[in-house]
């Protein structure tokens, strides 16, 4: 079949393709346990996302099935118009497609608004144009491409799409407690040429042990401020571009802090706001301080608002659990994403160095709550049972204690694989480009599924805005990667993966 020209047939029905990615961009799929029901588990707008794909696949003679209302497929048998290839072959095994409808929060800036996608410059803005609902129905085209065509497949081809990608992966679980896994496959959410190694996780909130009463407090120094608020973040997996801290003091010292405010913004080149009261006997200041969002795999690329607004706190009087909470901030995580504070820093040559994001910061007296939700990322010289030990170990003497952890280990397919030497063939074909292999510090739908592997979006030197106001994807580049997953999905649904099942 090296007769078919990919890139043309992709062009010709480039104008339905972006349609219906458009249409699937304007839900803001992002979870809403407020609106969760029977059949919408994370709420009502990831349920549309949801089916709005399986539409697309059933209108164009695709099996679909949906699970749960948590994950669903389409499937397409493999035969077409032409006969079946091996009438022997296990019907059962088949090749998956992974990808996922839901997105993270649009916070930021945006220049056009992220639900309402438009094309300026050859390129298509809106929340989850890169990730990963763009590379989906790419993906998706490059199935029907193969079904259109005809093209006899010796196995079975499944397009699985997930809603719950971003905030923890329950969709997958879902999908295997009901179905068993595939032969091989990939999923177009991460980078070309081919991501064939992930580093493992650990998701935990770092939580103050609350004290009730206020310890006695020697009579040294000024009276301590008191920090009735700090909110910053908005999901675990992204670095908080916004903070806010309301504090009470009295108006002179609050003056005194307002201007010290202004000198740490204008010396960190950052840029904040306040609103005040000051005419009180206990004034109120809101300090508003903003940083610069970047995706949790890779957290030394942005500038994390809420570190920065704690380590102005730092350097001024608080006490009890305002004090605690601001200490260990700064002493175990601030200006430090590889771990080195908390002990638990280590790199590896496949995989790199480890990571650590702090996603969520929350303290709410009115509560009794005060948390900051780590996002670490390891490579494979460790283990997610070492890291949560150190972790325990460390915070403990700064009054913290580790929520129960969700741990995902590594994941790595062989370079040897026969998929992965099929994907090499076809990108080097298509592109002209080497196809080195790739790690990846982000954790991809690839680790939910046995001899699975991250294939694109991303072009070699292309900025990944994922997770970032103005998200966007070439258009060129959509088109170009829907090719490759067309002549993938045919390629790898054709090859002989008899000797890896006998392993």
């Amino acid at each position: 079949m090296n007769d078919i020209d990919w890139n043309y047939e992709v062009r010709r029905r480039q104008e339905a393709l972006l349609r219906d990615l458009s249409s699937l961009l304007a839900i803001p799929s992002v979870k809403d346990a407020g609106t969760a029901a029977p059949g919408m588990p994370l709420g009502i707008e990831s349920a549309k996302a949801l089916a709005y794909v399986l539409d697309i696949a059933g209108r164009e003679g695709l099996r679909t099935v949906s699970l749960d209302g948590i994950v669903g497929y389409a499937e397409y048998d493999g035969y077409g118009r032409a006969a079946k290839v091996n009438d022997n072959e296990d019907t059962n095994d088949y090749i998956a497609i992974l990808c996922h409808a839901d997105v993270v929060p649009a916070s930021g800036s945006w220049t056009t608004p992220p639900f309402e996608p438009t094309i300026r410059d050859g390129r298509l803005y809106a929340r989850g144009a890169l990730d990963d609902k763009g590379p989906a129905i790419a993906a998706l085209y490059g199935l029907l491409i193969v079904k259109e065509l005809g093209l006899p497949l010796r196995h079975r081809v499944r397009f699985i799409v997930g809603t719950d990608e971003e905030t923890g992966m329950n969709c997958m679980d879902a999908y295997n407690r009901h179905e068993r896994p595939p032969i091989a496959g990939f999923t177009p959410d991460a980078d070309f040429p081919i991501v064939h190694a992930e580093k493992g996780q650990v998701n935990s909130r770092m939580t103050l042990r609350w004290t009730e009463k206020m310890e006695a407090r020697e009579e040294v120094g000024p009276e301590p401020f008191k920090l009735r608020s700090f909110i910053s973040g908005t999901a675990a997996n992204m670095v908080p571009d916004s903070a806010e801290a309301i504090v009470q003091g009295s108006p002179d010292r609050l003056g005194a802090l307002i201007s010290g405010f202004w000198s740490y913004c204008a010396k960190k080149a950052l840029a904040g706001e306040i609103a005040s009261d000051l005419t009180a006997d206990n004034g109120v200041a809101v300090f508003r301080l903003t940083g610069r969002s970047a995706h949790g795999m890779a957290p030394e690329t942005g500038n994390n608002a809420g570190l920065r607004l704690l380590e102005f706190l730092y350097t001024h009087p608080f006490a009890g659990n305002d004090e605690r909470f601001i200490k260990g901030a700064v002493e175990c995580l601030a200006g430090d994403t590889a771990g080195e504070a908390l002990g638990i820093a280590c790199r590896d040559e496949i995989t790199g160095p480890l990571t650590v994001n702090v996603g969520l910061l929350r303290y709410e007296p009115h509560l009794a709550e005060a948390y900051f939700h780590l996002n670490i990322r390891f490579p494979a010289c460790t283990s997610g049972d070492a890291i949560v030990s150190k972790l325990e170990s460390k915070i403990g003497k700064y009054g913290f204690e580790l929520t129960p952890p969700i741990v995902k280990a590594p994941h790595q397919v062989p370079a040897d694989h026969p998929m992965i030497t099929k994907l090499q063939a076809l990108y080097m074909e298509q592109t002209g480009q080497e196809a080195t292999l790739l790690s990846t510090g982000g954790g991809t739908y690839a680790c939910k599924l046995a001899n699975c592997v991250a294939f694109g979006p991303l072009f070699p030197g292309e900025a990944d805005t994922a997770h970032q106001p103005d998200e966007s994807i070439s258009i060129d580049s959509l088109l170009k990667a829907t090719a490759l997953y067309a002549q993938a999905i045919y390629e790898l649904a054709n090859l002989d993966y008899s000797d890896r099942k006998a392993r």
